[in-house]
């Protein structure tokens, strides 16, 4: 007899793999971060939102003064021979000290050379070393701003030339003139720029817009008054 052939043993059930290992936290943060789900746990302010900017931290900020401090003393404005076409004081000072202030100031800027820096100590009426008077001439006028010795000198620089071609494009190539006939609206100007002390406005075109929209409604308030009154 010949021996019978075996039977093929009947094949294996394949084993299940084994469930790849849970993911740690720290893992499934960055899977879900790739996969555009966001982590878990982030801090507000690191991660800019998709469309917008970061915004910078801030830096370290100067302690608060006491009350009724201001980052601006007193803006001056005056022409070559000493007049005064412009004088706003954010401390309070008598009528006589303010022109005993303008007289200081005045003797202080005009004696100094065309080629030297446009910023120096104050005079000792307006505060001596704790205050720094920063200046630019323009023609027959001096822009004063007395302001606080730790500012910055380039940006009252800055605000000086932002509030000089505001007023040129308020009064379309402004002159001496103009301080002296419209010095309201000078003053209109300047509260749109600076209020208490502290700098309100850098912007030129939305100070003109603002000093457009206020001409606008003295106006309409102007032709309101004057026209004829209608009987019913």
């Amino acid at each position: 007899m010949f021996p019978l052939p075996f039977a093929p043993a009947p094949p294996r059930p394949a084993r299940p793999r084994p469930a790849p290992p849970r993911p740690r936290p720290a893992t499934r943060e960055r899977a879900r971060a790739r996969a555009g789900g966001g982590g878990w746990g982030r801090i507000a302010g690191e991660i800019p939102r998709r469309g917008s900017r970061a915004r910078p931290r801030p830096g370290p900020q100067r302690p608060p003064g006491p009350p009724g401090s201001a980052m601006i003393k007193a803006i001056l404005i005056f022409n070559n021979h000493g007049k005064p076409r412009l004088s706003k004081f954010y401390q309070p000072y008598s009528e006589d000290t303010q022109q005993q202030i303008i007289r200081e100031t005045f003797h202080l800027v005009s004696k100094r050379d065309e080629n030297v820096c446009n910023f120096l100590e104050g005079g000792l009426l307006i505060g001596g070393s704790d205050n720094k008077l920063i200046y630019r001439h323009y023609a027959t006028l001096y822009f004063v701003f007395c302001v606080d010795s730790s500012e910055s000198e380039l940006g009252i620089l800055d605000l000086i030339q932002v509030f000089v071609e505001t007023l040129d494009k308020c009064f379309e190539n402004v002159c001496e003139l103009d301080l002296i006939f419209h010095v309201d609206k000078v003053h209109n100007i300047l509260a749109e720029m600076v209020m208490g002390g502290m700098v309100l406005e850098t912007n030129m075109n939305e100070i003109v817009t603002q000093i457009d929209a206020q001409n606008k409604l003295e106006k309409s308030e102007t032709f309101i008054f004057q026209s004829p009154r209608q009987d019913r």
